[in-house]
């Protein structure tokens, strides 16, 4: 019993003794960071700047005024990719180790005098400032420290790596970005080798466009949106300082491409491309591009002057009925007899009630209807016949073969006619497929389609006329059940 006695004096000297050192040399017993822990932590949307000073003088401000970043006493719009960099890679900063805690000699890991600190502002006031130093003897990390703590840690080399780029890498490099739906309007003056040519086309509708020159025609929607794309993703190779007296070299007093955008709701923009700039490693086609008055010249990939090289015809639009095949509520076909197939007659269908029915409101079996509606509606014709004859019996349009309208849910209708047979064309094997030609009532235009149009058609007034027949043996058996003697019926 003495013994035990013994034993729990004992320990519970050493138990005081051990709190009185914790509590003279707190530091000897301070938990270190462990790896993974977070050393920063923020909600992205709240940083509002940010502030490299590096230790050559060369500081770099980025900064966020009306929703727009722009890199401070440049003007000059900074790279989104860059800005979201930032973001996501410090919001929530987690360390790879703690190297020491501290140090005495914070230049070995050079966060010395040459260590980059870097500041960010959040919305609230709130500010996170850390040196940035080497990286380790590996390459895969970087010494970082945070301001006001005596902990060395190491992240992650993509965490940090960046804020030593030049003032170029923290410039947004498309320089001609906008949203195609806004534009309502764009002209170009092209002067390529094989094409020279003045372009204007106007928005006339949410997919519609009209091209005045070269051609009036109506323009496809998804070739001005290609066009347009092409040039919204115009992206700077490296930029240059604008200099008027160098133009005539660059090719930029008679360029290549002479483009006016104009939009609903910003200022227009004129983009011109210049002559062949020298090529970079990387690329092989560049050209100097200007875009309004900046003071900057961009060179940039000069693939975009592969569109304008293009025959301006090419832009015309394919799709002549101008109906969206969803808004298509009504179907009235008319096929004329012909020697060359045993199916004739006439056809109507209506969409109700979440379904296609027939005239008598019968619901219509099968997708036919709807094959009919989309191929109607979203129709391309393959060729255009360029001046057509006055005289449309030539092309079996005044009395047509087939006859569909189609009527929308404003009240609205498409007439196509589907003529005489057409020039044949060759398959990707090479088999001759049967074409016709075709034309919308009310339109000057003749063209040739696909025979897939008729062959809908006829599938419709097939089953047409197949439910008329099973209507009239219908018709007919009740009728006779109808003229049976009374004294005669089971």
């Amino acid at each position: 019993m003495k013994t035990f006695r013994g034993s729990l004096l004992a320990i519970s000297i050493m138990v005081v003794l051990a709190a009185v050192i914790m509590w003279q040399r707190p530091t000897l017993f301070a938990p270190t960071v462990s790896e993974g822990a977070q050393i920063f932590s923020f909600e992205k949307h709240e940083l509002m700047r940010v502030a490299v000073e590096r230790p050559d003088d060369d500081t770099v401000v980025l900064v966020e005024r009306d929703g727009q970043w722009v890199i401070e006493g440049s003007g000059h719009q900074a790279g989104r990719s860059m800005v979201n960099r930032v973001k996501h890679q410090i919001h929530d900063l987690t360390a790879r180790a703690v190297v020491v805690d501290t140090p005495d000699k914070p230049e070995l890991f050079g966060l010395g005098n040459h260590a980059t600190l870097v500041t960010l502002t959040l919305r609230d006031g709130r500010e996170i400032v850390f040196r940035v130093g080497d990286p380790n003897p590996t390459s895969v990390s970087y010494y970082l420290q945070p301001a006001g703590s005596d902990v060395i840690f190491t992240v992650q080399k993509a965490a940090v790596d960046y804020y030593s780029l030049t003032l170029d890498e923290f410039r947004e490099r498309r320089f001609s970005t906008f949203d195609s739906k806004d534009v309502v309007a764009f002209t170009a003056k092209v002067d390529l080798p094989d094409a020279q040519y003045e372009l204007t086309m106007d928005r006339i509708g949410p997919r519609q466009w009209n091209m005045t020159s070269p051609i009036n025609m109506s323009a496809d929607n998804d070739h001005a949106r290609r066009l347009l794309g092409r040039v919204s993703a115009l992206k700077a190779v490296r930029f240059e300082t604008r200099d008027p007296e160098l133009f005539e070299s660059q090719g930029l007093d008679r360029p290549r491409v002479d483009m006016e955008i104009r939009f609903s709701s910003r200022p227009p923009i004129r983009i011109r491309v210049g002559a062949d700039a020298p090529r970079d490693s990387r690329f092989d086609a560049l050209a100097y591009v200007l875009k309004d008055d900046d003071d900057t010249l961009y060179v940039a990939r000069s693939g975009m002057l592969e569109t304008f090289a293009k025959d301006p015809a090419t832009l015309r639009n394919r799709r002549v009925v101008k109906v969206e095949a969803d808004d298509v509520v009504a179907i009235d076909a008319v096929l004329a007899d012909s020697p060359e197939a045993s199916v004739h007659g006439d056809a109507g269908v209506r969409y109700a009630a979440e379904q296609w029915v027939w005239k008598d409101g019968v619901p219509v079996s099968g997708s036919t209807p709807k094959r009919v509606a989309r191929r109607f509606a979203e129709l391309e014709v393959e060729e255009f016949v360029e001046n057509p004859s006055d005289e449309w019996t030539r092309y079996g349009l005044a009395e047509p073969y087939a006859r569909v309208v189609l009527r929308n849910r404003e009240d609205g209708q498409r007439v196509i006619r589907i003529g005489g047979a057409g020039p044949s064309a060759k398959d990707s094997e090479g088999h001759s497929r049967d074409r016709f030609y075709a034309s919308v009532e009310g339109e000057d235009g003749v063209y040739i389609v696909h025979s897939g149009l008729v062959e809908v058609v006829r599938d419709l007034v097939r089953e047409s006329n197949r439910k008329d027949a099973r209507d009239a043996e219908k018709a007919a058996r009740r009728e006779r059940i109808g003229t049976v003697p009374a004294d005669d019926k089971p």
